[in-house]
């Protein structure tokens, strides 16, 4: 297999892996009553950042310079907004229970500015 049948086929499973990564944080409070929302946080949290490490740290110089500059900017903006997610999810799994709630507005915050970039890039972007 090629490398650029490998960065192809390699997409897909990072994609959904972020949409696992996101629907965790964003079903966390559903399990608050087992008290396991902090750990679902936690964990989303985590998934998220370990694709974000990924995505930093593997970028195909075919694409172009401003191709990779943009990639590399999203990809630190990601580590930007989940890694105070997964520290607030880790104080709320034993002291402040305010921390999680916290951690998950701005969990959803990041998510709606995913689904808006999706939603411009596929209705709105003309190639």
């Amino acid at each position: 297999m090629s490398v650029a049948a490998w960065r192809t086929v390699s997409r897909r499973p990072l994609a959904i892996i972020l949409v696992l990564g996101i629907s965790f944080m964003i079903v966390a409070p559903l399990l608050r009553r087992y008290h396991r929302a902090s750990a679902a946080l936690a964990a989303g949290a985590s998934i998220v950042l370990g694709l974000a490490i990924v995505g930093l740290g593997h970028s195909d110089p075919r694409i172009g310079q401003a191709a990779i500059e943009a990639n590399r900017r999203s990809y630190l903006a990601m580590l930007v907004c989940e890694l105070p997610v997964l520290v607030l999810a880790l104080i709320s799994w034993k002291y402040f229970k305010w921390a999680f709630w916290l951690g998950w507005a701005i969990n959803v915050l990041f998510a709606l500015f995913l689904a808006i970039i999706v939603v411009w890039l596929e209705f709105f972007w003309h190639w």
